[in-house]
């Protein structure tokens, strides 16, 4: 059954309304007609088996069979703030991040970022990264659509700390403990959400890693060898989600 998001403004009562790209691909690519079942989710955690009534090139009607709410959603919510890399590494890290159950992503402008854009291409970008991450959340069937927030300052980020329950930053010249022995350190099941920091190219400086020491953020490492920003994010977060019981 082919799959679908929509606004929550547009399901109302029993009747979903679906506009936009996924009206194009429901009518040009799949060729589907009224009388078809078709699932939507609304990106907020809620699944709809419907039954399309109406299509036509403006718009098409669904009359909802059944609703219900997600089990596909990770129980601890995971906030990635990603130093933001160069280049389209940022896309990879955000589609891999929402396949594995992310909450959210925060790009984050640390000491040696390289990439700068002005207010103007910040909204571009992350325009384009919230539909990658849209696209991703339908490919691995989540009913919700982690938020892209566009890129904030380093400091901004330390001002966050106390929202969360645990706050990771890794840091590559860490040697004494790796993630995966201070994940152990945690009481798992009083942990609903967790704050995640890695670095762009060139990772963190010494100062901004004691700022994050300073600021309640667990330090951490991956082991002996240096990896991609890209390859630290996808794996930190697979190692935090196995160790939270959320890849069993």
């Amino acid at each position: 059954m082919h799959r679908f998001v929509v606004e929550p403004a547009n399901i109302e009562g029993n009747s979903i309304k679906i506009t936009g790209d996924d009206l194009k691909h429901l009518r040009q690519v799949l060729r589907l007609e009224a009388g078809d079942k078709i699932g939507v989710f609304d990106g907020l955690g809620m699944e709809y088996e419907a039954v399309l009534t109406d299509v036509d090139k403006d718009r098409a009607y669904a009359e909802i069979i059944s609703s219900f709410r997600s089990d596909t959603e990770p129980s601890v919510k995971l906030t990635l703030f990603q130093g933001l890399p160069k280049g389209d590494k940022i896309d990879l890290i955000i589609q891999k991040s929402v396949e594995l159950g992310v909450y959210r992503v925060v790009p984050v402008i640390t000491e040696r970022t390289v990439v700068q854009l002005d207010p103007k291409q910040s909204r571009k970008k992350t325009e384009r990264w919230q539909r990658i991450a849209k696209e991703a959340a339908k490919q691995c069937h989540r009913a919700y659509i982690p938020e892209i927030s566009e890129p904030v300052e380093f400091d901004e980020v330390l001002k966050k700390t106390r929202e969360f329950d645990a706050a990771v930053m890794l840091y590559e010249n860490e040697e004494k403990k790796c993630l995966k022995e201070l994940l152990k350190c945690y009481t798992i099941n009083k942990i609903g959400n967790v704050a995640l920091l890695i670095g762009s190219e060139g990772g963190f400086s010494n100062e901004e890693a004691e700022k994050c020491k300073i600021a309640g953020f667990d330090i951490a490492g991956l082991g002996k060898r240096i990896l991609r920003s890209e390859t630290a994010a996808i794996t930190a977060i697979s190692i935090i989600m196995y160790e939270m019981g959320e890849l069993q």
